[in-house]
């Protein structure tokens, strides 16, 4: 379960300051519960969130909707998704949730495997000479920018198409 650190701070003598975790599960009810670490203090001029637990930081002033974005994202396509966020910078969740649609390609033991699936899918497997390097064709897809290889927690790749 997801979670983040809200505070409040209150406008005093002395600044009172008061922080929850709350559970990144939905909308409306995060709202309530922030309504209510809102009420906790008088003269609260806002509230930020000091820190998360099991998603990634999206910063002291996220948008809810986006924060469950990102975790429906991540249900919807698992580690992939998580190590594309973490590789890259995104205008927001909705971005890289279409981007991750448009350009992931699976995940293989590695990008000599990649290759060779890519081939087949191709028709151009069949024109291969037996001794084809089909590690080296990763490696030059990749440096030719046309995909790029973000490893995957196993031990094998992640593969996007380069947009």
């Amino acid at each position: 379960m997801a979670r983040i650190l809200v505070a409040v701070q209150a406008v005093g003598a002395y600044g009172e300051r008061l922080s929850q975790w709350i559970d990144v599960d939905d909308a409306d009810a995060m709202r309530r519960k922030i309504a209510e670490v809102l009420r906790g203090l008088p003269g609260v001029q806002g509230w930020c969130v000091l820190a998360y637990d099991g998603m990634p930081d999206l910063g002291p002033y996220p948008d809810i909707g986006e924060l469950l974005a990102y975790l429906d994202a991540v249900d919807d396509y698992g580690e992939p998704f998580e190590k594309l966020w973490a590789d890259r910078r995104f205008d927001g969740v909705l971005q890289a949730a279409d981007m991750f649609a448009d350009t992931y390609q699976g995940t293989y033991p590695d990008a000599a495997a990649w290759a060779r699936h890519y081939l087949a899918l191709t028709g151009r497997l069949l024109q291969i000479c037996p001794d084809f390097d089909f590690d080296a064709h990763g490696r030059e897809a990749a440096a030719m920018g046309d995909v790029r290889f973000i490893a995957a927690t196993d031990g094998g790749v992640h593969v996007f198409w380069n947009d």
